[in-house]
């Protein structure tokens, strides 16, 4: 368990701002698993996010899994490796996260940065990537 946090963690710093989303299978039968309903769980709260989602997607309260969102606008990224995105002004300035678990245990998770604040659209093309990736009903 250790070697696999580990491995997360470094790959999560080495897609970390970068421009496309980042997906990644934590359980390989995920994708071929009927999933009948989904629990949305927004944190920090953001009401705008929430009830964007909710036009997306009819959620339910009593559901094992789990989608975990979450954002974040006006960050900055320290790492050398970005210096030729700082230097043009390219640098992104918000993420969107969202996470799919079960009983606490980690299946699926989708990662973008943006360069402008997260948009309806973004929360749309990311929960349009979640429901192509898996079988949600």
């Amino acid at each position: 368990m250790k070697t696999f946090l580990t491995l997360f963690t470094l790959a999560f710093l080495f897609n970390s701002c970068s421009e496309s989303a980042s997906v990644n299978f934590f359980d390989k039968n995920i994708a071929d698993k009927e999933i009948e309903c989904l629990r949305l769980v927004v944190f920090p709260p953001d009401e705008s996010l929430e009830k964007s989602l909710e036009k997306l997607y009819s959620f339910s309260k009593s559901c094992n899994y789990r989608l975990e969102v979450s954002k974040k606008s006006g960050i900055t990224c320290n790492s050398n490796f970005n210096v030729q995105k700082k230097a043009t002004g390219s640098f992104p300035s918000s993420y969107l996260k969202m996470q799919l678990s079960r009983d606490r245990e980690l299946l699926y998770s989708y990662y973008i940065d943006l360069k402008n604040d997260v948009s309806e659209s973004d929360i749309e093309d990311a929960f349009s990537r979640i429901t192509r990736d898996l079988k949600i009903n």
